[in-house]
């Protein structure tokens, strides 16, 4: 999903999407009878510019749309299939959800705070995202083709790794930045990374070569 372009913007229980490709971003995000998709996440309403999606188990919302406005939608929007607010929790569903190990408080704000920012860019060219697929600054020509990316923890310590863009040190800036990032957040550079911490959470960027 993040080789589309997204716009993210969290607002209290709704997270809003904006995109150019409503409908594809869509199919990812929400399940349909495969293994793709947040498990819970399902289609509420189709409107004649957005997509508003809630989930069956924490009720929070995420709102999918364009600019300008997506073409006026007939029916039940069968042509991506999704699932809607009928189609009640699985059991394989459940048991990913299952699965997921806690978290604490602070480590939900850095994790939550991480998926806000993958589309940032500094004015002053210090730092970027590229929605984690490709350098905005074009301080190299290589795209972030490579190997995919791993997000595991428990509790109060998470570890994102990775091996293409963005550069960890531009995710550690982007979520410490004192204009845009999360306050009280502070990161600092170890051997293998770098460690963002707020609280006494602790979100560990790493690179796949170690």
């Amino acid at each position: 999903m993040t080789h589309y372009d997204l716009i993210l913007s969290p607002r209290p229980d709704n997270l809003v999407v904006i995109t150019p490709t409503p409908s594809n971003v869509l199919q990812y995000l929400v399940p349909r009878g495969k293994p793709v998709g947040l498990p819970g996440l399902r289609l509420e309403e189709a409107t004649a510019d957005s997509f508003l999606l809630r989930h069956l188990v924490i009720g929070a919302q995420m709102t999918v749309t364009d600019r300008p406005p997506i073409p006026p939608l007939g029916g039940d929007f069968d042509e991506c299939r999704v699932w809607n607010m009928h189609q009640e929790l699985t059991d394989e569903e459940q048991e990913a959800l299952t699965d997921v190990p806690p978290m604490t408080d602070a480590a939900l704000v850095l994790l939550s705070g991480l998926m806000s920012r993958i589309g940032l860019r500094d004015p002053e060219r210090r730092w970027a995202l590229g929605n984690w697929f490709m350098d905005p600054l074009n301080r190299t020509s290589e795209w972030g083709g490579g190997p995919g990316r791993r997000l595991w923890g428990h509790g109060d310590w998470w570890e994102l790794t990775w091996g293409s863009f963005p550069y960890r040190g531009d995710v550690a800036r982007a979520l410490t930045d004192p204009q845009v990032g999360i306050v009280g957040a502070d990161t600092v550079q170890v051997r293998r990374g770098w460690d963002v911490r707020f609280g006494d959470a602790v979100l560990a960027l790493r690179g796949e070569d170690g």
